[in-house]
């Protein structure tokens, strides 16, 4: 077993190693070896450009002045430039002024690959066998006062070519077969190593202890109970001692132990203990048939009731439910009354009355095309006439039906937030005319919610911690609106202003519809 599992490492960590080595070696050998053509030709094309733009090799052409100075200039690039082996400079009649052997200065250039150049006065590329032996060769024409006076040809013998080709693939073949070596002996060590670090465990003790933790990991801000495979408990982290004041773990074994005996697992299950509601998961790690851990989660039910609440806007629905049956309740007591005394034609137009006001409240916010939206701002109306709250949509507030990436119930949560703080502060203000006024804003890009009040002021004391869970000037057990509201906002990428003025502030939401992240 010893000699199988340090060899299953060598021959995997090889193996491994070997395949991309090799695909890297073809692949950048090639790329190397394309790369080192590309260079040499653009070096020579640069070194042709540049000799056919000088003023004094185009001067000394135009006048056919064959003074060896174009020599004495081209000598520079063949001196500097590695890729570069032979220049020759021609007039228009094939007489060359320059040459690697300088002897054939003033003699006509013989080979037929410059026609094109004098010929068509083009560019090219061309190999050929010359005087210097077979050459890759770039022409360029040149030009002077806007006719051709001649071209330059700049040439890398082929032969030097195939020894630069020749020593990169020599030396990447040392590296591979270094890399190779480096692989197995690495391999080696490795397997040595993991052999010793394992303090010889089991491959299926090593799998369980590595899901648990993972597991452990994962849900560290909840309580975790590890057991063995013989139901023995190996780890409970500190979240289950924050549960219960007085936590016993055999109180929480005693609730599931029929779960625990039959290996089934659980999803969340609802459990009163010591008279706290916690959801439970149970979890089995296998390896086959044989189970080698199991973890139980512990998740405190108050938290995410709260939280749920919040999103889901039950207690908004709650507190609306209430003020539509108060404003309900008092329209029939009082056409039971008028009914009471005989006052029929009163009674009738009371509730033509009530009919006209209920369609000026759903006229009054037709802008608003979202459903959600508009039913909040009609339930959060009659909230406000039971608190005596003047509620105003401003007349240029629109919002579509839809929204792209936003959702229309992040929208809800952070308006109906917002509305219901701006209505807390006015209740808190004494007996000036109460004013909460809505702006909202939509177009391609945004959307702004601006939620306007005259109630009483930010307290200095939590201004700076005002958007933070349990933060609140309403008392123990709030605080959690706000914070929403900044979740939801940071969703979008938004952001949030407040501006607040001697009798009055704005809560400004801009949130973006074309973020996706």
């Amino acid at each position: 077993m010893k000699m199988k599992f340090k060899s299953t490492i060598i021959l995997g960590a090889v193996t491994i190693t070997f395949i991309p080595l090799i695909l890297s070696y073809i692949i950048f050998v090639s790329s190397k070896i394309s790369d080192t053509n590309e260079d040499i030709k653009n070096t020579l094309k640069e070194i042709g450009n540049i000799i056919s733009k000088n003023e004094v090799v185009r001067e000394k052409l135009y006048n056919r002045d064959n003074d060896k100075s174009i020599q004495d200039y081209t000598k520079i690039f063949i001196e500097n430039f590695n890729d570069v082996d032979i220049i020759v400079v021609g007039d228009m009649t094939g007489e060359k002024y320059s040459h690697l052997d300088e002897t054939q200065i003033g003699e006509i250039y013989v080979n037929e690959d410059n026609r094109d150049v004098i010929n068509k006065g083009i560019s090219y590329y061309s190999i050929m066998e010359g005087s210097m032996g077979t050459t890759l060769r770039w022409f360029q024409p040149i030009f002077y006062n806007n006719q051709q006076v001649g071209f330059v040809m700049v040439g890398k013998y082929e032969k030097d070519i195939a020894i630069i080709t020749s020593q990169t693939k020599f030396t990447y073949s040392l590296l591979f077969v270094f890399s190779i070596s480096l692989s197995i002996i690495g391999a080696k060590i490795l397997a040595d190593k993991t052999k010793k670090s394992i303090l010889n465990m089991e491959p299926l003790e090593i799998a369980a202890l590595y899901r648990e933790k993972n597991i452990i990991i994962d849900s560290v801000n909840d309580g975790i109970i590890s057991l063995n495979k013989n139901k023995e408990i190996v780890e409970i982290n500190k979240g289950c001692y924050k549960l219960f004041e007085d936590f016993k773990v055999e109180d929480i074994l005693e609730k599931i132990n029929v779960y625990i005996d039959n290996r089934e697992e659980v999803e969340m299950k609802e459990f009163v203990i010591k008279g706290k509601k916690i959801f439970i998961t149970i979890k089995n790690i296998k390896l086959g048939d044989n189970c080698l851990r199991t973890i139980i989660t512990l998740v405190d039910k108050n938290p995410i009731n709260k939280i749920a609440k919040e999103i889901t806007g039950v207690d908004e629905i709650i507190k609306n439910l209430r003020a539509n049956v108060h404003e309900f309740k008092n329209s029939l007591y009082v056409i039971l009354g008028l009914l009471e005394i005989n006052a029929y034609d009163d009674a009738k137009k009371y509730i033509l009355k009530i009919q006209k006001i209920q369609e000026n409240t759903i006229s009054k916010f037709s802008s608003i095309e979202d459903k959600y939206v508009r039913g909040l701002l009609i339930s959060r109306e009659s909230v406000a006439k039971e608190r005596k709250i003047d509620f105003v949509l401003t007349q240029e507030s629109f919002l579509e039906e839809n929204h792209g990436i936003i959702d229309s119930n992040d929208i809800v949560t952070i308006l109906g937030n917002l509305i219901e703080n701006a209505f807390e502060a006015c209740s808190l203000c004494g007996d000036i005319k109460k004013r909460v006024e809505v702006s909202l804003y939509e177009d391609e890009s945004v959307i702004e919610i601006q939620v306007r009040d005259n109630g009483r002021n930010i307290d200095e004391k939590i201004r700076n911690t005002l958007f933070l869970e349990g933060i609140s000037s309403k008392g123990d057990g709030r605080g959690t609106g706000l914070y929403l509201v900044k979740n939801r906002v940071e969703i979008y990428n938004g952001s949030i202003d407040i501006e607040e003025f001697d009798d009055e502030k704005i809560f400004v939401i801009t949130i973006l519809k074309g973020v996706d992240k």
